[in-house]
């Protein structure tokens, strides 16, 4: 009586589009597993890490001590039970950044150490081209959208859900601070950074008016994310997980070695001619074959998918003007 019913698949919400064949939001957990498998590098990350813990803790009593009652006071002056859990949580924040000050130099150096060894062991490190960064680059503490991670920081105060909003908001940003060390490896330019994390050059106070800073298929806003989280949570996270991040970073920078170097690098495609390398080699063809369609007897129909299917593949790549330079040819070509 009723006839079959077919269900077509339903869309995934989220499209990820990793430029690199992997997922960066994995990196800062297999981090933690390279580490430990990898006994030079565990022993640089529990020297740091057994050191600031021990900072952190000394900091932590003694703000219990001292501030912990005259912050739940200024909250709520009957000290009810709410606002001796806001002090608790106030005096962790104020103890992850004293901590976060007083360890920011052997912590950094620590990250270098980690950053390069993780490379070298991978067999990526190219000796003579590439180059270690700076501590003083590295302890500029004024770090990418400083303003907006200064103004979002109280938000961590709320557990859990706050490290993951602050991290939300801060992604891409501290993606790119992680990913600065190879950058400054590979002596990326500072406008070629822009293009490479946001898929176009300009400034971060422009990015931060951008959706497509906050993309949930942008590489580096995912790496950023899964970094951020991590070094949310109290006294380990100021502590350990910029060690095991480091190596996170050393990771995804890897694969991008491995996948031919930064996408922003490479030749842009001539839709003209079809002339490029790699996925934009492809979507030049296409669009070439959209030109060809009308020119060989084709008819418009041909022309017209062939013109879409290049300015999808386009977009994905985040070749924007590859993108519209196959639409403007789509019109000529309609035209005909």
């Amino acid at each position: 009586m009723y006839g079959a019913i077919t269900m077509a698949p339903r869309p995934s919400v989220i499209k990820l589009n990793n430029k690199y064949g992997h997922d960066p939001l994995h990196y800062p957990m297999k981090s933690i597993h390279y580490a430990l498998s990898h006994p030079e590098m565990f022993r640089i990350v529990l020297c740091v890490a057994c050191w600031g813990c021990a900072i952190s803790l000394f900091i932590l009593i003694i703000l219990l001590a001292i501030t912990l009652k005259p912050q739940a006071t200024a909250i709520s002056s009957n000290l009810e039970w709410w606002a001796w859990l806001l002090g608790v949580f106030l005096v962790l924040l104020e103890s992850a950044i004293c901590a976060t000050l007083l360890l920011c130099v052997s912590q950094s150096k620590a990250q270098t150490k980690l950053f390069v060894a993780t490379m070298r062991q991978e067999g990526v490190w190219r000796e003579g081209e590439m180059r270690r960064q700076s501590t003083i680059k590295d302890l500029n503490l004024i770090k990418k959208a400083f303003v907006v991670r200064i103004i979002t920081l109280p938000i961590q105060i709320i557990p859990f859900i706050g490290g993951v909003i602050y991290s939300a908001i801060n992604a891409t940003f501290t993606g790119w601070d992680y990913m600065d060390r190879y950058f400054d490896a590979i002596q990326l330019p500072s406008d070629r950074q822009r293009i490479e994390v946001f898929g176009r050059e300009k400034s971060d106070c422009a990015a931060l008016c951008y959706s497509s800073t906050y993309d949930a298929d942008n590489d580096y806003a995912r790496f950023g994310f899964a970094c951020g989280f991590l070094e949310s949570i109290p006294i380990a996270g100021s502590v350990v997980f910029p060690l095991t991040n480091a190596i996170a970073a050393a990771l995804f920078a890897c694969d991008i070695e491995r996948g031919g170097g930064p996408v922003c690098l490479r030749p842009e495609p001539d839709v003209e001619t079809g002339n490029a390398g790699g996925v934009g080699g492809t979507v030049a063809a296409i669009a070439t074959a959209a030109v060809n369609a009308v020119g060989g007897g084709g008819g418009k129909t041909e022309a017209a998918t062939a013109a879409a299917g290049a300015v999808g593949g386009a977009k994905a790549v985040g070749k924007m003007e590859t993108a519209l330079a196959v639409a403007k040819i789509a019109s000529k070509v309609m035209k005909k």
